[in-house]
């Protein structure tokens, strides 16, 4: 009778230590759990060198795909992730968050069916058209600027219609070429910022992160900027595994159009000092 009370209170005891070491271990994993970043990342030519961090999820992120800009801006507000891709319109403002790298910069470009236009010395002397939603924009005062430094003559109206000479963001670009074959691409202005002048061009895609998610961000949040610089410079390498990644994961409708836009995004990782530069370019 003594030898099976000791037999039942080891049992017990081995019981006990097994609740406890399950315990333990569902706590850790609450903990990992609740310290994985949750990125949300817009659908946007932009952001084609996050597709990487799409496609391999990771216990130190969680990124999902959302549908517009101004649709994970507003996740971000409301807490329900910690960090954003977001163009700097969206991001400079964002009360309670911070720009913790520059990602790209502004996307810019100049669309016309017009194979004379091919930078912006073939502007000279031509009307350019921008969206009125364009207005007082980030796109404007960037064209304005390489006019005004480059002492060229150019007329700027706003309108929604048909145009010889558009400028617009590069996804508008998309809809306009989708809409009528004959139009392209010819160049952005990012690219022109960075042959006519000697600063860096102003910032366009930004990462952004709650300030009370930062104050008790710890390994995790490490891991996930380290992964998001090593995409950036994974997507600046590799075009067509870019593109390719880009339709995968849903940023692009397909691996052709992913492939068209490559030429005309930049893939950065920005911090410090040439951060600030690029964010205050304007």
């Amino acid at each position: 009778m003594k030898t099976r009370t000791i037999q039942q209170k080891r049992l017990a005891a081995a019981a006990f230590a097994g609740l406890f070491v399950l315990l333990a271990l569902l706590l850790w994993q609450g903990v990992r759990r609740g310290d994985a970043v949750r990125v949300g990342i817009p659908r946007t030519a932009a952001a084609y060198g996050a597709g990487m961090l799409l496609q391999t999820p990771t216990a130190q992120y969680a990124c999902s795909l959302g549908s517009t800009p101004a649709a994970v801006r507003s996740a971000l507000a409301a807490g329900e992730i910690d960090a954003a891709l977001l163009p700097y319109e969206l991001a400079a403002d964002m009360p309670g968050c911070a720009i913790r790298a520059v990602l790209g910069y502004a996307d810019a470009v100049i669309v016309s069916g017009d194979p004379a236009i091919r930078n912006l010395d073939s502007l000279r002397g031509k009307t350019v058209t921008l969206a009125e939603s364009l207005r007082g924009s980030r796109a404007e005062a960037m064209l304005r600027t390489l006019l005004r430094q480059s002492s060229l003559r150019c007329d700027i109206v706003y309108g929604d219609g048909a145009a010889d000479i558009r400028c617009c963001g590069i996804d508008a670009a998309e809809t306009l070429l989708r809409a009528d074959t004959s139009l392209r691409i010819c160049f952005s202005l990012a690219r022109e910022w960075r042959a006519l002048l000697p600063s860096v061009p102003p910032a366009g895609l930004c990462l952004a992160v709650r300030q009370d998610y930062l104050e008790s961000a710890g390994g995790d949040y490490a891991a996930f900027e380290k992964a998001l610089e090593n995409a950036m410079a994974y997507a600046r390498e590799k075009r067509k595994k870019t593109a390719a990644m880009a339709a995968a994961c849903g940023l692009a409708p397909d691996e052709e159009t992913a492939d068209l836009l490559y030429d005309f995004c930049d893939f950065r990782y920005l911090t410090g000092a040439e951060m600030n530069a690029s964010l205050n370019a304007l």
